[in-house]
């Protein structure tokens, strides 16, 4: 009697998710911050409805989320920017160029490039911060640009981009699906990622590269699993030359691994992420790639929550914001309270590995000047192996600091900011006291 009225609401539902997001592809005015946080709150609201349903079949799921992920590629970036930038690398090392050697301001008026219709086209689409600025974007994320640059027509170029990174985070889903059973774990778990609204927008969507990342991460964990040691310090040196991120994570594999097998593991690791690195990097232009680093951890302040407290307070005492100095400090104090997450006790698993890995990239961006909504899709990813749910909510509640397109006010804006960290918060300390999920997962 039931069945079919459950049927029919979870196809209601799953055409609304998919209505809701291929919106969020295709949304242009980012400006509009009341429609676009509305938009994506109703596929965000969809998605929980899907993860809460316990009748769905695994196959059903994998439909929606290939056709969500495929919405994708009708649609050239929304949200960001920065896909001009990647194609602006690959494309210097077409023409003989190494991306690290000079910004696009000063390349513009150069041969090669002045009289180049592509690369005018492609510097317009800059923005006046990644213009001035040289390229803080590894080895392995360069290879991505290069072979997305087969043509000169930047929407078939973005098209080949979405092609790479969607093949790359498949493969990805794959070995997170490998470990799922592997720990025993309900496979329908690996929905909290492949079908958040979050992940789809800022990955195959935005073309930023945190999913590519963490798919390499994950096929590394696998590898460590299986103790096949140097396949898995090849794949998280892959992780690390897309972002720099897995370093705050290596120290977390001791406990798991020991002593013995870690030390090799992180020679690999060393040997791997050193060989990748001369493929671009000299003595004369590695400072290039530090000076752009240097921007997010010491003069950007986005979305942040101690940092921005630390600062106002700097201010109100020294009559200026010393970010520089500030930054550097919190940097030193999340780095001895992620050390301490993981080198403090004995022996863990796997489970016990992620739910300490995803408190360590918890304290790091509590810590962090600077934090965008794709920055915490690795916390979303290994929140899968775990009983904890805060990083599903951080990703519905995270998507409100687009309001910075818009023409809010900045004190508006920061309490925006304000109510994500306290329902995040809030959620965190609800799931520790009562050690149970706050959201209920099929």
């Amino acid at each position: 009697m039931n069945a079919a009225p459950q049927s029919w609401s979870t196809h209601l539902i799953s055409l609304l998710y998919l209505l809701f997001t291929g919106v969020l592809f295709a949304w242009t005015d980012r400006s509009n911050f009341p429609v676009l946080i509305a938009i994506y709150g109703l596929s965000f609201l969809c998605y929980l409805l899907l993860l809460h349903k316990k009748q769905v079949p695994f196959a059903y799921l994998v439909g929606i989320g290939v056709m969500a992920h495929l919405l994708a590629f009708f649609f050239a970036p929304q949200l960001s920017p920065d896909s001009y930038r990647f194609l602006w690398d690959g494309a210097m090392v077409w023409k003989g160029d190494n991306p690290f050697d000079a910004s696009p301001q000063e390349l513009i008026n150069t041969a090669g490039y002045v009289d180049s219709r592509y690369m005018s086209t492609l510097y317009a689409g800059l923005s006046d911060l990644s213009k001035e600025n040289y390229t803080c974007y590894p080895t392995v994320n360069q290879f991505y640009f290069v072979l997305a640059n087969a043509t000169r027509s930047i929407g078939f170029n973005l098209f080949l981009l979405k092609l790479l990174i969607f093949l790359t985070q498949l493969v990805g889903l794959r070995y997170l699906l490998k470990l799922l059973k592997h720990i025993n774990m309900s496979p329908k778990r690996l929905f909290i990622l492949a079908l958040n609204p979050l992940w789809l927008i800022e990955t195959v969507g935005n073309l930023h590269f945190e999913g590519v990342m963490l798919s390499f991460f994950i096929i590394g964990l696998y590898f460590l699993v299986k103790q096949k040691w140097i396949l898995g310090a090849l794949f998280l040196a892959f992780a690390i030359h897309v972002k720099l991120v897995p370093l705050v994570l290596l120290p977390f594999l001791l406990r798991f691994l020991g002593w013995g097998n870690s030390t090799k593991v992180y020679a690999y690791i060393g040997i791997s992420v050193a060989v990748l690195a001369m493929v671009y990097f000299r003595i004369d232009n590695y400072q290039n790639f530090l000076s752009s680093l240097k921007l997010y951890f010491q003069s950007f302040e986005f979305n942040s929550l101690i940092y921005h407290h630390y600062i106002e307070y700097g201010y109100q005492l020294y009559g200026f914001y010393p970010t520089r100095t500030f930054g550097s400090n919190l940097s030193r104090i999340s780095t001895f309270f992620i050390l301490c997450l993981a080198f403090f006790g004995g022996r863990i698993n796997f489970q016990s590995l992620a739910t300490r890995m995803i408190f360590g990239l918890l304290v790091y961006y509590l810590f962090a000047t600077t934090v965008h909504p794709w920055y915490i899709l690795t916390i979303l990813g290994l929140s899968v192996f775990t009983r904890f749910t805060f990083g599903i909510i951080w990703s519905g509640v995270i998507f409100v600091t687009y309001a910075s397109y818009s023409e809010m006010a900045p004190e508006n804006f920061r309490m925006l900011v304000h109510g994500e960290y306290i329902v995040l918060l809030a959620t965190v300390i609800y799931e520790l006291i009562r050690k149970k999920p706050l959201l209920k997962i099929a």
